[in-house]
Order: structure tokens, then sequence, then C-alpha cells
């Protein structure tokens, strides 16, 4: 039998919605608890999903999750999925992965010390809107 993942969601923005309502299709993962550093954000998300809502310090520490969907804002990304790493969880972003090389290097390594694997939302450059436009000019 497969692994069942716990998972954590780091974000309670709009986009975790569409991530909530799309885990259940994945039958190794189940959506333990979700976080925001917005307590009712947080709140809201966990009531519209029957999942637990939990500081981010607390997910970080929530021994029933095995990865962290990281949701935040850009420009906190590294941050946030080198705390993830750090706290001995595997860490899944959304788009952009980070905002510069060396610091998408600096997680792949601080992934590799850790045993652990970092990834990302693959970019829509190829998706329809970009080919549209590529089209018209």
């Amino acid at each position: 039998m497969a692994k069942t993942y716990g998972v954590g969601i780091m974000g309670a923005g709009n986009i975790s919605a569409a991530y909530l309502r799309l885990a259940p299709l994945f039958k190794n993962l189940d959506v333990r608890a979700i976080a925001d550093i917005v307590p009712a954000a947080a709140q809201k998300r966990a009531e519209e999903y029957n999942v637990a809502a939990q500081t981010p310090d607390e997910l970080l520490k929530n021994s029933e999750v095995d990865v962290i969907v990281n949701l935040t804002i850009p420009s906190t990304h590294f941050e946030v999925s080198r705390d993830i790493l750090s706290a001995g969880k595997h860490a899944y972003s959304e788009k952009p992965f980070v905002l510069s090389v060396e610091e998408g290097i600096q997680l792949k390594a601080l992934a590799d010390e850790h045993k652990l694997k970092v990834g990302s939302a693959p970019d829509t450059f190829l998706g329809g809107a970009h080919q549209q436009a590529r089209s018209i000019i």
C-alpha cells in the first residue's frame, strides 16, 4: 500500500481554495492543517475544507505533516520554504519557486542536507495566454 502523506498548507489566500478543493483527488495526500499569518484567514479556510487551523509555527512543528505547500506571497517563498525544510518537512511552493538563482541553489542544498524533497508548481509560460500573445506579436 502506498504511503499517505500528511499535508499542510502555508498561506490561506485565494489560491489555497484550489489546492484544498483538488487535494482529495490524490489518494495518497491528506491535508491536515492550514496556517496563515492572519489567523482569521486560516480559520475561514479550515472551516470551509474541514481541516485544522494553525499558526505558521504550529504547522512547522506539526508531527502529522510530512510536506508543506507554500502558498505565501512570492517575496516570502524563499524564507518560508527554507523554514519548512529546516523543520524537517518536504516543501512544495507555488510559483515562482524563488526570486533568484542563488536562493534556489540554497534551497536545493538544504533539501539535500536534510534528505528532503523541494519543488514548485510549473510556470505557465507556454500556456494558452502566452501562446495567443506570441501569435499576435
